[in-house]
């Protein structure tokens, strides 16, 4: 390679660069229901890019429906709706479970006489995926953690799972066997996964954008 043309090259490589993150994608800034959030940005093919943009062309001041599961949830926490504890019927799963449910409009399984949930086992509504403690947290987000934070971690203990609130903190509810009492919790998220330290220990089931952003009807009939 000539002298001039290694020259050329070095002058023209800032700018493949750029044109290479544009087309990659990089880091930008957008607020999303009124919260700033940091995000990778995606593929200018991405289907979430025409969802997000749709929805609040379409539907001027609104918040996306993850929102509604965070309200939901604060509502829940101050209605305190669980009644006597049966493990798989009754316990922090389920509270997640009536709590999606009566969010997203289908009303959750004790307001329909029914132990049946309908919208939150549907796996296709859901992206899951194992939490970095980087990546942003959004209102809606069911958090499972391998050991609760209620007590000590111990080799056999079954995942505790909370829903964050519009307010960015984790609500759910525990009753073991040994308390007289249930507990209607409500904390941060650095407390809640206190005792989950590992890469795998916490999974994050989060609305798809397709449904966030009401692109696609919610599948209730």
């Amino acid at each position: 390679m000539s002298r001039r043309a290694s020259v050329r090259w070095r002058t023209l490589l800032p700018v493949v660069i750029v044109l290479a993150a544009l087309a990659f994608g990089a880091t930008w800034y957008l607020v999303d229901g009124g919260r700033a959030l940091t995000v990778r940005r995606p593929a200018f093919t991405d289907p979430e890019v025409a969802a997000r943009r749709d929805f609040y062309r379409n539907h001027p001041g609104e918040q996306p429906l993850n929102w509604q599961i965070g309200r939901t949830a604060e509502a829940f926490h101050r209605m305190r709706p669980m009644g006597r504890f049966r493990l798989h019927k009754n316990d922090c799963s389920d509270y997640v479970d009536c709590i999606v449910d009566e969010a997203l409009g289908a009303k959750a399984r004790f307001q329909r006489s029914s132990d049946r949930h309908l919208l939150s086992p549907q796996r296709r509504l859901w992206d899951v995926f194992y939490w970095d403690r980087r990546e942003p947290l959004l209102p809606g987000d069911a958090v499972s953690v391998e050991h609760s934070p209620h007590y000590d971690p111990y080799e056999g203990a079954i995942w505790h799972v909370g829903v964050i609130g519009a307010d960015g903190r984790v609500y759910d509810w525990s009753k073991l066997r040994s308390w007289s009492s249930d507990r209607y919790g409500c904390n941060s998220v650095e407390w809640f996964t206190r005792h989950a330290t590992g890469p795998r220990s916490v999974v994050v089931w989060r609305l798809k954008a397709v449904y966030r952003y009401k692109a696609r009807p919610l599948p209730l009939g």
